[in-house]
């Protein structure tokens, strides 16, 4: 019985450390979501700024976003949840909006435009 009780929470953990379903893997920026955060990884090879994040909910009724600034080539950030909001204010929540994507937007340093979009799963 310890066993498949172990095997559980194993699966249940595995599924739930982060997800970058369906993107690419020489995409400039790297997205993964979680329960808990959205984490965004410069893969570009060159500083980008100007960056901004957005969840898209079903129905695009309000994009909640958050202005990240500036990004070193390889570095990685954890934008909490809760720290996206609406263009009124209103605060991001899992229980109350079911996310589709999350957009990434920015510019590196000659002047190039990246976007990158991922679904939410």
């Amino acid at each position: 019985m310890r066993f498949f009780y172990l095997l559980a929470v194993g699966v249940f953990a595995g599924s739930c450390a982060g997800q970058s379903a369906g993107q690419d893997a020489n995409a400039p920026i790297k997205i993964e979501m979680s329960q808990m955060f959205v984490t965004v990884k410069n893969d570009s090879g060159m500083a980008l700024s100007d960056i901004t994040v957005t969840i898209v909910p079903m129905g695009r009724t309000t994009l909640y976003t958050e202005f990240v600034g500036r990004m070193e080539s390889a570095e990685t950030r954890k934008i909490m949840l809760g720290d996206f909001n609406g263009r009124d204010g209103t605060p991001f929540s899992l229980r109350v909006v079911k996310p589709k994507t999350v957009q990434v937007k920015g510019t590196d340093v000659s002047g190039k435009a990246h976007d990158v979009e991922v679904d939410w799963k």
